[in-house]
């Protein structure tokens, strides 16, 4: 019988030793529990390639900071598209427009546009950038003002103040019209 009371004893030292070191470790871990993403640092995750800023749940928008996006086609090519701050507006879900600004530079096979702002309206599948516009590639330069680029027949209209300088294969003996 004292064999068993020992017994029980031990196994009552040993249970309540157990729920010791749990309430402690869990204690522990909650004590050093990041409660917000601000408490973690912004720099916590640095290959993140978006920062969402902020969730404007009333306008159904998200503001992304340096965003950067690659669109992979189906022939092989792809395109980037990169800016300070980008805006997206979500409708029941699902993308409907998005705003880029702040050195806005897309690049697609040698060719690379720069503009301060441009917007994306998918109801009508239309790009458009308001203010001035440059346009690089290997063997023409096209400058202006205000850009539309209708995406599904890939066709782009320069609006207004637009220069085109045509460039050899060895970068002299530029043309300017």
């Amino acid at each position: 019988m004292r064999r068993t009371r020992l017994r029980a004893a031990l196994l009552i030292v040993v249970a309540a030793a157990i729920a010791g070191i749990g309430w402690q470790v869990s204690r522990g871990v909650y004590s050093q529990k990041v409660r917000t993403v601000k408490d973690l640092g912004r720099d916590f995750l640095p290959k993140v390639a978006q920062h969402i800023r902020q969730y404007y749940e009333k306008h159904d928008q998200v503001v992304v900071h340096e965003p950067l996006v690659t669109f992979y086609m189906k022939d092989g090519r792809r395109a980037t598209v990169a800016g300070t701050e980008g805006r997206l507006t979500l409708k029941e879900h699902e993308l409907s427009a998005f705003t880029l600004s702040g050195a806005v530079k897309v690049d697609l096979n040698g060719l690379e546009l720069t503009t301060d702002q441009a917007v994306y309206d998918r109801e009508h599948d239309l790009i458009t950038a308001p203010g001035p516009i440059v346009l690089r590639g290997d063997t023409l330069d096209v400058y202006g003002t205000g850009l539309e680029i209708r995406v599904t027949p890939q066709q782009f209209h320069v609006l207004s103040n637009v220069r085109t300088v045509l460039k050899n294969n060895n970068k002299s003996n530029a043309k300017a019209s």
